[in-house]
């Protein structure tokens, strides 16, 4: 018997497949940086076909205005574009910087590479 969560699951706005759960909504890597692009600029979308447009995998990219309605409808929320970023717990500093290597050390953390070693 097949469980659930073996299917795969499709991006509640256009309908590829989802990758996950990005601004609170189940949607595709195309939407979600779609959505991260469209809210960060502040120009605003306007259809030229009354918001009648069809969003789908094909014509996504016909209609921005539509497309952009569809993310809000699905429940994608424009205020977590700007949340922190926390790292993850394995990501996280071993000690303290020394202080010739402070920004080399703070440049690995916030990139997440594992190694913190200077080579002076």
């Amino acid at each position: 018997m097949v469980s659930g969560e073996d299917e795969p699951r499709n991006c509640a706005v256009c309908g590829d497949r989802a990758t996950g759960y990005h601004f609170h909504a189940l949607t595709c890597e195309g939407c979600k940086g779609f959505f991260r692009r469209t809210v960060n600029k502040s120009t605003s979308l306007t259809c030229p076909f009354a918001g009648s447009c069809e969003v789908n995998k094909a014509q996504r990219r016909h209609c921005p205005a539509c497309r952009l309605q569809k993310c809000l409808d699905a429940g994608m929320k424009k205020d977590t574009t700007s949340s922190p970023v926390h790292p993850s717990p394995a990501l996280a500093h071993p000690g303290p910087c020394t202080a010739p290597a402070h920004a080399f050390c703070r440049y690995q953390h916030f990139h997440g590479t594992a190694n913190h070693q200077v080579h002076q």
